[in-house]
């Protein structure tokens, strides 16, 4: 009765691998960040350390390879199809769609944050002279 479940979370699962893992540079970009902890530098990141990153990408990369064995398992005869597998394969699905919308949203949301006008931090003094010149550079050469 559901033989195209199987058949398509063998084929979702690994792609959905691929865009969590390899395809959106999450190594590359993991391997850069700052992940102390706020406790160590006031920048660091609240929950997400390095160590939690690795054990969740870890656990998620897990789920899905176990998910995408199971499907191939029921759909070789090896484990009968029912509910158990079926419950435990949309499970690992929603785990591994969570984690790609969640990972989606936070790229999103760094990608598009407000940042600052490129002369923010510039701002001439009262006589109209750029930052860090004396207060006469600008007008006629006299202090007032």
């Amino acid at each position: 009765m559901f033989p195209d479940f199987y058949a398509t979370s063998a084929q979702v699962l690994p792609v959905l691998m691929l865009a969590l893992i390899w395809e959106s540079r999450f190594l590359d970009r993991l391997g850069q960040q700052n992940r102390h902890t706020r406790r160590e530098d006031p920048d660091g990141v609240r929950f997400w350390t390095r160590p939690r990153v690795r054990a969740y990408s870890i656990f998620i990369v897990s789920t899905i390879m176990g998910g995408l064995t199971l499907s191939l398992l029921v759909l070789a005869d090896y484990v009968a199809p029912g509910p158990v597998p079926r419950t435990l394969l949309a499970v690992c699905l929603a785990l591994a769609v969570a984690t790609l919308l969640t990972r989606v949203v936070v790229d999103i949301l760094s990608a598009t944050r407000p940042t600052d006008p490129p002369n923010a931090g510039h701002r001439p003094n009262s006589t109209g002279a750029p930052a860090g010149s004396p207060a006469g550079a600008a007008g006629d050469g006299e202090a007032k």
